[in-house]
Parts: structure tokens; C-alpha cells; sequence
């Protein structure tokens, strides 16, 4: 998420990679960048900035262009509610629930629970397609960058994408968005996208 924003804002920056998980490997002062070691974590102009919504609004309003929060108080609100519906009902059944268990962990069927709160998700975030479209499919916006995280990890198995194909409207806005030049930069080989 963070990547894409600054990627948006056309921001160079030097990128290190960590793995915070499972054996993974910090670098020996992160904890000075994240107290808790986990990602992301920024340090931009000697300002030190942990947890994604910090860091993501931080560099929305210290470079201003493209402006990624709508000006629009409602529509920024919509956007606000997008993030925070990605953030605690979306990203654990999509990642956790669905990709997590296909894709690193040999091919385990997902449990019946993480379907079901995913398809939930991916439901209620559709409906935004009605009420608050600017909040984050006309254009960009930071909650744009949360959902194609998401949907990134999510549909790259087949559970995901199936999940997916169940509301037309989000699947085609993601098969337009997922083929930018933003998304293409931040592929990585643990996805399809």
C-alpha cells in the first residue's frame, strides 16, 4: 500500500525489503523504524513513521500532488470507510483466510468462515460502486491503493478469484487497475499481480 502511494506521488525511494514473519529476517536496528517489527515502516526527511494509515496520510499531505484524499468531506469520509472496511474485515479472510493458506501453504482448502467474511467484504465494497464511486473507483484515492492490495493477494487463488467474478463490477474495475503502471512496479513473485 504504501509503495503504490508513493509510487502515485511519483516519490523516489529506496526500498528494503523485510520479512517480519515466520523466521523472517529485520534488520538489526528496525526496531528503531517499528518498536514492534513489523511493516511498513518509513523514514521520510528524518520523520519516522510506522503503521500503514499514519504513513499513507502523512505522505498524502506533505506532497500534495496528486492529491490521493478526496476534497469533498463526505467523499473523503467514504474513502476513510473504504480503508477502514479493507482493514479490519476484508484484509484477514482475503489474505490471511484465502491466500495465505493457498498459496504458502501448499494448497490448503480455506476455511468455510474466511469464504464466507470474505464474500461479505468484497460485497459490502462493492456497493460503494452506488453510493461514494469517487471514494476510490473513479479515481484514485488511498483507499484505491488498499483495496488492490488486497485484491491482489486475494485473487491469485482460484477461491479469491472466484470471490471476485461474484461481483461484476469490482472485477472489472480491478482488471483495469490491476494492469497500471503503479500495480506492475509493486508485482511481486508471491502473486499473480
Amino acid at each position: 500500500m504504501v509503495r503504490l502511494v508513493l509510487l502515485a506521488k511519483e516519490v523516489e525511494f529506496v526500498l528494503i525489503e523485510t520479512d517480519p514473519f515466520e523466521g523472517g529476517r529485520l534488520p538489526e536496528d528496525y526496531n528503531l523504524r517499528h518498536p514492534f517489527k513489523r511493516i511498513p515502516a518509513i523514514e521520510m526527511d528524518g520523520v519516522r513513521l510506522y503503521e500503514t494509515d499514519a504513513v499513507v496520510h502523512y505522505i498524502d499531505a506533505v506532497i500534495e500532488r496528486p492529491a490521493l484524499t478526496p476534497s469533498d468531506a463526505e467523499t473523503a469520509a467514504r474513502m476513510r470507510q473504504i480503508m477502514r472496511i479493507v482493514d479490519n474485515y476484508a484484509y484477514r479472510p482475503l489474505v490471511w483466510g484465502l491466500y495465505v493458506p493457498v498459496w504458502w501453504r501448499e494448497g490448503l482448502e480455506p476455511a468455510q468462515e474466511a469464504l464466507e467474511k470474505s464474500r461479505q467484504a468484497l460485497g459490502v465494497l462493492d456497493g460503494f460502486f452506488d453510493t461514494s464511486p469517487d471514494a476510490c473507483f473513479n479515481r484514485w484515492t488511498l483507499a484505491t491503493f488498499y483495496l488492490a492490495s488486497v485484491l491482489g493477494a486475494a485473487d491469485s487463488v482460484p477461491q479469491g478469484t472466484a470471490l471476485i467474478d461474484e461481483c461484476p463490477r469490482l472485477r472489472e474495475w480491478w482488471n483495469g487497475f490491476r494492469m497500471e503502471p503503479v500495480m506492475a512496479k509493486t508485482r511481486s513473485k508471491h502473486t499473480k499481480f
